[in-house]
This record gives structure tokens, C-alpha cells and sequence, in this order.
């Protein structure tokens, strides 16, 4: 009779980690990248919103910082077309509190600054493709 070895027990286990190895990225999420200008100055704050047009699985935003975004792959969008729509206030949100002795009651809320047609009316579409590179700027005049 023969006797198990560790090796045996080994065996099963590999073949588990490279079945999961070709399932790790099942929906061929590609990273998404770019810089976001407004008038030729980089959006200092604000949102850049992927929804998808061609059934994808997948839809995301990222934050604007300094001009730049980055949808990293683990959370990126699968190929595809997407509507894009972009936000960036002028930094006044009102912090949130309803408060009638806030000491924002009774201002006015922040102001949009990108123009309609890249947000509320937007018509504008990117291509994201396996293996890229995804990379979409934006210089907003």
C-alpha cells in the first residue's frame, strides 16, 4: 500500500491557484487615467464620472485632484464606450450643515464651473480598450 506524501496534497492546491489566477480580473477591468483642465488651468477639485453606453458591467467616477484622476485597475472600467461627465465647483459646498446658525446659512451654494455640456447635457464619449492605454484629458474651455 502506498502512502500519501506531501506532494500530493500540493498538487490539488496549484491547480486551484491557477484556475483563480485567470479569474482574478474577470471583467477585463482596464485602468483609467487623465488630467482635466478648465480655460488651460488643472481642475483643482472636483469629479470625473465613466457611465457606461455598451452594456458594460462596470461604471465608476474618480476624484480630481490637482488636475488629475486615476481609476486604478482592480476598480476600472471594462471595454467599452462611456459617456463622460465631468464636475468642479468653485469650493463652496456649505459644509453640510442645515443648521440655521451655521455660518453658511442664508449664502448661496457653491457654483459649477464646468460648462453643461460636459456634465448635466454632456455628449461626450471615450473608448476605454483591453490593454490600453486609457488615458483621457480634457482641456475645457
Amino acid at each position: 500500500m502506498r502512502r500519501f506524501t506531501p506532494l500530493c496534497g500540493l498538487v490539488p492546491g496549484l491547480i486551484a491557484a491557477v484556475a483563480l489566477a485567470g479569474c482574478s480580473n474577470p471583467q477585463n477591468r482596464q485602468e483609467v487615467t487623465g488630467e482635466v483642465r478648465l480655460k488651460g488651468v488643472p481642475v483643482a477639485d472636483g469629479v470625473i464620472q465613466f457611465e457606461p453606453l455598451d452594456g458594460q458591467p462596470t461604471g465608476d467616477s474618480a476624484h480630481i485632484a490637482n488636475g488629475t484622476y486615476r481609476i486604478p485597475t482592480a476598480q476600472g472600467l471594462a471595454p467599452g464606450k462611456y459617456k463622460v461627465s465631468i464636475y468642479a465647483g468653485d469650493g463652496r459646498s456649505g459644509a453640510g450643515d442645515a443648521s440655521p446658525d451655521s455660518p453658511h446659512a442664508g449664502t448661496k451654494p457653491g457654483q459649477e464651473r464646468i460648462p453643461p455640456e460636459y456634465n448635466t447635457k454632456s455628449n461626450v464619449v471615450k473608448e476605454v480598450t483591453a490593454g490600453g492605454p486609457n488615458k483621457f484629458d480634457f482641456d475645457i474651455q
